[in-house]
C-alpha cells in the first residue's frame, strides 16, 4: 500500500523543519564555549602549561570573553539565528576554522 502523495511533501517538509530549527539559550552557551575552548588551546602560550594551569587559563579567559558587550551580541544572534544543523555542525568541528564554516 503506498502513501498518499501529500504524504511525501508533507514528510519532506517536517523533515526540514527540524533541520532549520532555531537553537536554545542554551545550545548557543555550548556552541560558543566550544568555540571559546578552541581558539584559546589554539594559542601556543598554552602548550607549555600544566593542565591545571591551562584549565584556570581557559576559564579565566572564558570569563573575559563573556564579559565583552560584543559577546552577549552573538549570543542574541545566535538565538536568532542559527539553525539546529549549524549548532550539529559547529558542535563537531575540530578547530576554529571549521566552526566558523558552519555558521557563515
Amino acid at each position: 500500500m503506498r502513501p498518499p502523495l501529500f504524504v511525501i511533501p508533507l514528510f519532506l517538509c517536517l523533515a526540514q523543519a527540524g533541520c532549520s530549527k532555531k537553537v536554545t539559550h542554551d545550545d548557543c552557551t555550548q556552541m560558543l564555549d566550544h568555540y571559546l575552548d578552541m581558539v584559546i588551546a589554539a594559542d601556543p602560550a598554552s602548550k607549555s602549561l600544566s593542565p591545571a594551569q591551562a584549565t584556570a587559563v581557559r576559564e579565566m579567559k572564558r570569563a573575559v570573553k563573556k564579559a565583552e558587550k560584543s559577546y552577549a551580541q552573538v549570543e542574541q544572534q545566535c538565538e536568532r539565528e542559527v539553525t539546529r544543523r549549524e549548532y550539529d555542525c559547529a558542535m563537531g568541528a575540530n578547530i576554529p576554522d571549521q566552526w566558523e564554516a558552519c555558521i557563515e
